[in-house]
């Protein structure tokens, strides 16, 4: 099974187990519980599709590819449980916290990927970045 394969799975299990949660632990229910979910189902599928196909124009080879995507769920994973409501972070809190998970994100990229690969990575990010705070703001006017 090859990387994109695997990536692809592994997203469809992500997703699939997150609705199975009755063997989980009280520690992981209240997290889940403490989740702030910005786009739905389908939208998420959209951007991780629109993502993979990103990636793709990178050519990374198999091993820069898994190491890409290591390093970019590690750190989306940590900016999305920013607003979390047990967290209790003000705006400009969860702001900083961002813009240094961001950097940090940015400066083990830069490292790992040619500069045309790092382009394609800072404008792939930017505008899923971009899709995430329009959502956030169009749920901001609804409440």
């Amino acid at each position: 099974m090859n990387l994109s394969t695997k990536f692809l799975t592994l997203c469809l299990i992500l997703i699939a187990t997150s609705g199975f949660s009755q063997k989980i632990t009280e520690e992981q229910k209240e997290k889940e519980k403490n989740k702030v979910k910005i786009f739905t189902s389908e939208e998420n599928d959209n951007l991780q599709r629109f993502y993979y196909e990103e990636v793709n124009k990178m050519k990374l080879s198999e091993e820069k590819r898994e190491e890409y995507y290591n390093t970019l769920l590690f750190y989306t994973h940590s900016m999305s449980r920013l607003d979390d409501k047990d967290k209790n972070y003000t705006e400009k809190e969860m702001t900083e916290k961002f813009n240094e998970l961001h950097d940090a994100m940015n400066t083990k990229m830069k490292a790992l990927l040619t500069p045309e690969q790092y382009v394609i990575h800072l404008e792939t990010f930017g505008k899923i970045m971009y899709s995430v705070n329009q959502k956030k703001k169009l749920k901001n006017t609804e409440k």
